[in-house]
């Protein structure tokens, strides 16, 4: 049974990534969680090693994120035992599934709230996610109306109207991690120009964008900006052209989906 001295603050140099787990993580998705969610959870670690039996890509991530310190659940084992809850760690994924009616639910309501950063999901996800669903329906795509699991197999871009008044560029967007992360490169010793300039790139990946503020806007625009936006994928007219180029973007489409599924609180 666990108690509070199983678990105890361990200076992350003190722990070594398994040199043996088989298993490759996605460590900037672990790290854009730790950023936007906190640390939660415990690594697991061999107490005779320091070798980690389960976390081994959370504690890489400590270490991009330089952490000082992480919270370690020390097992005294053999490493027979080591190596059986190395392998049952990473199978227990593996062997993990998803019901994804729920997941489908969990999803649409981050997306609706503009709040998928931190969850490992992004928009493209989503709209996988609901395709597979749609296909999984049967019946050339046939909805039974009393059947709330079911989701629209047509996807239909979002019309866009004015609501109010045109926003301000400054409204639209917001650069204050980009603008921390390029600094801490700006400072950074001994770094080559091209990977300066590479991790600059990068680093725009983290600025915030307000759809919403965006979509008001484009209902403002001369005709010449709307395409350009469009070209961006910062709004979506034409679903298969936006999947021609690259993007889905389906911000609006969900709420939509969300609403007649689970209905609507404006509370």
């Amino acid at each position: 049974m666990t108690t509070e001295h199983d678990i105890e603050q361990v200076a992350v140099g003190d722990l070594i990534v398994h040199p043996a787990n088989p298993r490759q993580g996605d460590i900037g998705t672990i790290v854009q969680s730790i950023e936007k969610n906190g640390w939660y959870g415990t690594i697991v670690a061999q107490r005779s090693t320091g070798y980690v039996l389960a976390g081994n890509h959370r504690l890489m991530a400590a270490q991009s994120l330089q952490l000082d310190t992480v919270p370690v659940y020390w097992v005294d084992v053999d490493d027979r035992t080591a190596r059986r809850i190395l392998l049952a760690d990473n199978r227990a994924a593996d062997l993990a599934t998803y019901d994804d009616d729920k997941l489908v639910e969990l999803l649409l309501g981050a997306t609706t709230d503009d709040d998928l950063l931190g969850t490992g999901f992004d928009a493209t996800d989503v709209a996988d996610l609901l395709l597979k669903v749609d296909d999984s329906l049967g019946d050339g795509g046939a909805l039974d109306p009393d059947d709330p699991t079911q989701y629209p197999r047509e996807v239909k871009s979002p019309v866009y109207r004015q609501t109010g008044d045109c926003p301000d560029i400054v409204d639209m967007y917001d650069r204050t991690r980009t603008r921390e992360l390029i600094a801490e490169i700006d400072t950074a010793t001994e770094l080559p120009d091209e990977v300066a300039a590479f991790l600059r790139s990068a680093a725009e990946r983290h600025t915030a964008f307000r759809f919403d503020k965006i979509a008001e806007y484009y209902t403002h625009a001369p005709a010449n900006i709307q395409s350009l936006m469009e070209r961006s994928a910062l709004v979506i007219i034409d679903f298969d052209r936006a999947v021609e180029l690259g993007f889905v973007e389906l911000r609006e489409q969900l709420r939509r989906i969300y609403d007649a599924e689970y209905g609507h609180d404006d509370n």
